[in-house]
C-alpha cells in the first residue's frame, strides 16, 4: 500500500519549507507564507477537535489505546509495517504520491528558484504533499480492528480531498494569472482525476 520511507521524505520536504519560512528575510513573502501555514494549522486543529469529540479528549493523550496516524508518529497499534507493504500497492495512494512529488518539485522550483513568490504558489507547495499523506493515514485506519476506525478513515480522506481542492484551486489561479509553465495543465487534470477517486473511496465510510 505505501512505504513509511516515502512519507518520511515528504515530511522532511515540508519541514524544510517551514525552516525556510522561519528564516526568511523577505517580510512580504514571510507574511504571505504565514497566512498559508495558518490556514493549514487551523484545518489540523479542527481535525483534532473533531477527533476528540468522537473519541473523547483522552484519546489524544500518548498513553491512550487508540492512536491515529495524525496524532502520533508511527503506525496504528495492531498494524505492522510488514502487513501494510505486503499487500498490493493501492492505486489511489500510488497516483496521489506520484502527482504530489511532481507538483511539490514544480512549485519548489517556481517559488524558491524562479522567484514566483505569491500566495497561490506557496499554497500549492504546502498543500500538495498533504494529499498522499492523508490518504496513507486513511488506509492505515482501514486496517485497524477498532470500532471508530472506519469513521476516522473517512475523516482522513476528507482531509485529503480538502488539501487536494486547495492545491487545485491555487493551480487554477496561477493559470488564470497567465502563468505558462510546462506541466501545469496536466497537474490540474490529474488533480481532477484524483478528486473523483477520493470521492469514490470516501463513500465506503460513514460521514
Amino acid at each position: 500500500m505505501f512505504r513509511r520511507d516515502e512519507l518520511d521524505v515528504l515530511e522532511d520536504e515540508l519541514d524544510e519549507v517551514f525552516h525556510l519560512h522561519e528564516h526568511s528575510h523577505d517580510p512580504v513573502a514571510h507574511e504571505i507564507e504565514a497566512g498559508v501555514i495558518a490556514e493549514q494549522e487551523k484545518t489540523e486543529d479542527a481535525f483534532e477537535n473533531k477527533l476528540a469529540d468522537l473519541l473523547g479528549p483522552a484519546s489524544l493523550a500518548p498513553e491512550a489505546p487508540h492512536v491515529c496516524e495524525h496524532c502520533k508518529d508511527g503506525f496504528p497499534d495492531g498494524v505492522s509495517l510488514k502487513e501494510l507493504v505486503e499487500t498490493d500497492r493501492d492505486p489511489l495512494y500510488a497516483k496521489a504520491y506520484a502527482w504530489a512529488i511532481t507538483v511539490f518539485a514544480w512549485s519548489r522550483e517556481s517559488y524558491w528558484k524562479h522567484g514566483m513568490r505569491n500566495r497561490d504558489m506557496f499554497r500549492v507547495h504546502v498543500n500538495a504533499y498533504l494529499v498522499p499523506v492523508k490518504i496513507a493515514f486513511g488506509q492505515a485506519e482501514e486496517n485497524r480492528d477498532d470500532a471508530q476506525a472506519a469513521r476516522i478513515a473517512g475523516m482522513e480522506y476528507e482531509l485529503a480531498a480538502l488539501y487536494l481542492s486547495r492545491t487545485r484551486e491555487s493551480l487554477s489561479n496561477l493559470r488564470a494569472m497567465g502563468l505558462v509553465r510546462e506541466g501545469l495543465p496536466q497537474m490540474i487534470e490529474e488533480a481532477d482525476q484524483l478528486a473523483a477517486m477520493i470521492t469514490e473511496r470516501r463513500k465506503r465510510f460513514p460521514s
